[in-house]
């Protein structure tokens, strides 16, 4: 069933010559199997541990700031492939929360940085820490097998993730991840 609808959305792609899927259907295939399964067990974290007053795209965005440091706002938007009047909508909700602030760029007075406040950065460790909670207590349910499978295939996800694709600049689009006709569509998508 997969095979058939993922060569259709092959073609059709093809045809309207948005961004080139994978040439062999095997590749379709297994992202139509992949893509529901992601989003359930991130729906499901996000559900059960829900990060208080954030968004989605305002958590991401967060994330994104703890992993990589401080950063100027236009890099922030390039690493959340959204445009810049969503990321600035974002940091100036978060910074009205206290979790984020901003400081000049010592290398461009022009340019200003965005960093995790320590209230930030406790937020989303404290978040980290339950949603770890419920992913392991998830996995104690399954199989040696099952984890063995599942810890197998972490490598290769994150190197999904460092894969450089079009965003939405590159694409042509204006909505990207953080933004509410993405999360909209996302949810639909379901």
């Amino acid at each position: 069933m997969f095979e058939n609808a993922a060569a259709e959305e092959n073609t059709a792609a093809q045809e309207s010559g948005s961004t080139a899927f994978p040439e062999s259907t095997d590749e379709v295939a297994l992202a139509a199997d992949l893509r529901p399964v992601l989003l359930r067990l991130n729906n499901l974290v996000r559900r059960r541990v829900p990060s208080v007053e954030l968004t989605p795209a305002q958590s991401t965005a967060l994330t994104t700031v703890l992993d990589h440091g401080p950063l100027r706002m236009g890099e922030l938007a390039e690493r959340e492939q959204i445009r810049m009047p969503t990321v600035t909508a974002i940091i100036r909700r978060v910074e009205k929360l206290g979790l984020v602030q901003r400081r000049p760029d010592p290398d461009d007075g022009r340019a200003v940085l965005v960093e995790l406040t320590a209230s930030g950065r406790e937020r989303l460790e404290h978040v980290a820490r339950e949603r770890n909670v419920l992913l392991a207590a998830l996995l104690e349910q399954l199989t040696d097998g099952d984890r063995q499978a599942i810890a197998a295939a972490v490598p290769a996800l994150n190197a999904m993730l460092a894969l450089d694709l079009p965003g939405p600049a590159d694409a042509g689009h204006t909505d990207g991840p953080g933004t509410p006709q993405f999360q909209e569509s996302e949810t639909h998508a379901r």
